[in-house]
């Protein structure tokens, strides 16, 4: 998947922008505050229909204005285009989203369609942060390569939040909600054992990545590694039927608890992936080296994933990182996504790029500044 060109207007600070994107490696430079995350922002709302800084569409509208309106065309491996458009208005707090022009109601069915890896200041935490964010890591990898898993998910969302109602009110009415609970923690487990199974699986998968991209990146000096580590604990041999049970059986155990708290305390949203260095858990032991190696590892091996999983390259989004890395990290970080497919990545200053990038055609440069895109058009635009 690569994307060929970008339209932007109104959105963030750029009130109107179009980028012709180079098919391999394209940086954006500018000084901070300038509007280059907010191009790699863009890209995000055209492949993901949402912003992966996490923030709301409303923020996205330039202020002064009422809406924005973001645009792309995408060519996929097999060479099929896709025209994509997306719009917001906050006046009427209405989001737009078309692909060929024809209208997509439900945005979820985007997801994976057109594969992105980001790697920007807030996928930290998926190495620094609590279980939540990698969690997240971990659903938003495996919805992006498997749609039965992101039905799953979306109903399981909806699951836990009727029980946890339902714990809820019996807790404040202390009345016997025995009979309605059993039924929500019976989908509760339908839905959270596929979950968990598929999790397991994917992990596994990406351990040998995660460790190969690694020892790219540092040498074999260090071994990374991954471990789930589901809230309902079951052998990795235990087939479905039998972390069914096992589920059943946890939920049973827990209910003082659970009438305690008015909250659901077992599942898949209680699950951890940890993440570790020579065996020792990263999050406690690891350097500030360790851990950005370990994220860029992470975020390689996820590129590797959606590929094999898609059939398609996912597109890259690499934002500000080469500045925190050291010379050495940069040169094969470089060596490891040149040849992967198309890259957006920012910088404050080409100095800190590594400086074997060949700039042209392929390669493109462009300077951002006060939210306007300039370049050098050496070549005629034909790709």
């Amino acid at each position: 998947m690569r994307l060929r060109t970008l339209e932007i207007v109104n959105f963030r600070n750029h009130t109107h922008t179009v980028v012709r994107c180079g098919q391999e490696v394209n940086g954006l430079i500018g000084e901070n505050g300038q509007g280059k995350t907010n191009v790699l922002e863009a890209i995000s709302y055209v492949c993901l229909t949402k912003s992966f800084c996490g923030t709301a569409d409303s923020v996205a509208v330039q202020v002064g204005q009422n809406q924005f309106a973001v645009s792309g065309e995408l060519v996929g491996d097999s060479g099929v285009r896709y025209s994509v458009g997306v719009t917001y208005d906050s006046e009427i707090r209405e989001k737009r989203y078309a692909i060929n022009g024809s209208a997509i109601e439900r945005f979820a069915d985007v997801v994976g369609e057109f594969p992105v890896v980001v790697l920007s200041a807030e996928s930290g935490s998926i190495t620094l942060g609590g279980p939540v964010d990698r969690r997240k890591f971990m659903d938003f990898v495996i919805a992006q390569s498997s749609r039965s898993y992101l039905e799953d998910l979306l109903e399981y969302r909806r699951v836990l939040r009727q029980r946890n109602k339902v714990l809820m009110d019996a807790k404040l009415t202390r009345r016997d909600y025995a009979d309605l609970l059993a039924i929500w923690s019976g989908e509760l487990i339908a839905r959270g054992v596929r979950i968990m199974m598929k999790r397991r699986i994917f992990v596994n998968e990406l351990q040998a990545l995660v460790q190969d991209s690694y020892r790219k990146l540092a040498g074999d000096r260090e071994t990374p590694g991954i471990r789930y580590r589901p809230s309902v604990e079951a052998d990795e041999q235990e087939n479905e039927e039998a972390v069914r049970l096992r589920f059943g059986e946890e939920l049973e155990r827990k209910k003082e608890e659970e009438q305690r708290s008015a909250a659901t305390v077992v599942g898949p949203h209680r699950d951890e992936l940890e993440m570790l260095i020579n065996g020792l858990n990263a999050r406690k032991y690891a350097s500030q080296g360790q851990h950005k190696t370990l994220l860029i590892a992470l975020k390689i091996a996820e590129f590797a994933y959606l590929r094999e999983r898609r059939n398609e390259k996912p597109i890259l989004l690499l934002d500000d990182i080469f500045g925190e890395l050291d010379t050495h990290r940069s040169e094969h970080l470089l060596d490891l996504i040149s040849p992967l497919g198309q890259a957006f990545l920012t910088a404050t200053s080409e100095k800190v790029l590594p400086p074997d990038i060949n700039w042209g055609k392929a390669n493109r440069k462009f300077l951002v500044r006060d939210g306007a895109v300039t370049y050098n058009e050496t070549e005629s635009y034909n790709w």
